[in-house]
């Protein structure tokens, strides 16, 4: 026996317009599609937020720390985060995690903020010597002519930050495992290097993770004065900035800047590559863990 039907209480069910779906179109116009019908791979909505892939890297090993140094800085400083290398993308959320536990971070607040605070003074001596504006470009806005006497002293402050950087790798290296490769010299710190020392070692909140990564922003932005330097060097020709450097002095002051260049590719990105590792692999647990819910 057929079931008599009832009428839907409902009303007929209102007609499904897909359009009213789709995202706004840049400018009013659709976007571009394949012979196919397909979205064009091409198109970016114009709301996503995206990141540029990460320029080259330079050629001469001098530099290739800093760039390095200047890519993580983008990461830490760009809300959307940004590449490291062609396949790599670090979103900013990976720096402010909260359950990470990195090792030794007391230690590396440290060894950061001792490097911030030398690069300061290396910052106004740069500028003393050399002037305002960007040494390895030849835009600096020079004080004067630089001879023998200016040369020499700006080659004693390298001398000085060198000496930092064998400080860190005495007190920190064996503790942290860095500085492989890294010669450093037997020296025993200055008093001015030993006050610098013990006012970051009397600090507050020195193990949080939001003071190294603050510090690592600061120390990344400030390592490129080092970068401006030995670009200028490494140039061909030399930069008018070096070229009226007598020879030898030249000479040492590369040197010098070699060491940096080693100094932060041995220390100081050893230990910041391997705890970015850990904290991706916290990440990645977590966006597994919410995928599941």
């Amino acid at each position: 026996m057929r079931k008599s039907s009832f009428p839907s209480k409902l009303g007929p069910a209102p007609s499904l317009q897909l359009d009213s779906f789709a995202p706004p179109f840049a400018n009013g116009h659709p976007p571009p599609v394949t012979p196919g019908g397909l979205l064009s791979p091409t198109y970016h909505h114009p709301t996503t937020p995206t990141s540029p892939l990460p320029p080259l890297p330079p050629t001469d090993p001098l530099l290739k720390p800093y760039h390095m140094m200047g890519l993580l800085r983008n990461t830490i400083m760009t809300p959307t985060g940004g590449y490291i290398t062609p396949r790599l993308h670090v979103p900013c959320e990976v720096w402010s995690q909260g359950g990470a536990k990195l090792s030794n971070v007391l230690e590396k607040v440290r060894i950061v903020a001792i490097l911030c605070s030398a690069l300061d003074e290396l910052q106004i001596n740069s500028a003393e010597f050399f002037g305002a504006g960007n040494v390895s470009s030849g835009l600096a806005m020079g004080i004067g002519s630089i001879g023998r006497k200016e040369a020499e002293a700006w080659l004693s402050k390298l001398d000085d930050f060198s000496s930092v950087c064998d400080g860190v790798v005495a007190n920190f290296g064996k503790k942290l495992g860095v500085g492989e490769g890294f010669v450093s010299k037997k020296t025993t710190w200055s008093d001015k290097l030993s006050r610098r020392f013990d006012k970051f070692t009397n600090g507050k909140n020195l193990d949080s993770p939001s003071a190294y990564v603050n510090g690592l922003k600061k120390l990344f932005s400030q390592s490129q004065l080092l970068d401006e330097h030995t670009r200028a060097l490494v140039a061909q020709p030399v930069a008018p900035a070096y070229a009226a450097f007598p020879m030898d002095v030249r000479i040492s002051v590369e040197y010098r800047l070699k060491r940096a260049s080693e100094f932060f590719a041995t220390v100081v990105l050893t230990f910041v590559i391997r705890d970015l590792s850990q904290l991706l692999d916290k990440y990645a647990k977590k966006c597994e863990k919410w995928l599941a819910e």
